[in-house]
């Protein structure tokens, strides 16, 4: 028997947009709580700055989402943090190799504790950027 799939119905798709709209918002408040248990505690140094950085940052995120949605811009994560041109890439790419070295930086300051693990956690975040960021552009200019 061969089964043939269906398009999802017009609400059945709203409302699995509606959803996955505030799943991100719940995701970062997960986040936000997240810093604030490891701000709280404060036992390694660097646990406080980490866990204010990660409430200020899933904060930021948040509120850029927001105000993405509505000014009405695309709503996808793709075109929220990659770039399309290659104009773009010629800066975004320095950008990132700087806040990368600045992740190896911190790390090697503190031998152990939050801020080692965020900046090595900054350094590869950094370099899988750059290499979405290329895939982004070539994959739109082979598109047209």
């Amino acid at each position: 028997m061969v089964e043939t799939s269906r398009e999802p119905e017009p609400a059945e798709r709203a409302f699995w947009s509606w959803l996955g709209f505030w799943v991100q918002f719940l995701v970062l408040g997960l986040c936000a709580v997240l810093g604030a248990f490891a701000a709280s505690k404060a036992e390694a140094p660097g646990n406080y700055t980490a866990g204010m950085l990660l409430i200020l940052g899933a904060l930021a995120l948040g509120f850029l989402r927001l105000k993405q949605r509505f000014d009405g811009g695309p709503l996808g994560w793709r075109n929220f943090l990659f770039v399309d041109r290659m104009a773009s890439l010629t800066v975004v790419i320095p950008l990132f190799v700087i806040i990368g070295l600045a992740g190896l930086f911190i790390a090697s300051a503190w031998p152990y504790g939050s801020l080692h693990d965020g900046g090595i956690a900054l350094f590869v975040a950094s370099g899988v950027m750059v290499f979405l960021d290329i895939k982004q552009v070539f994959d739109r200019i082979n598109s047209q």
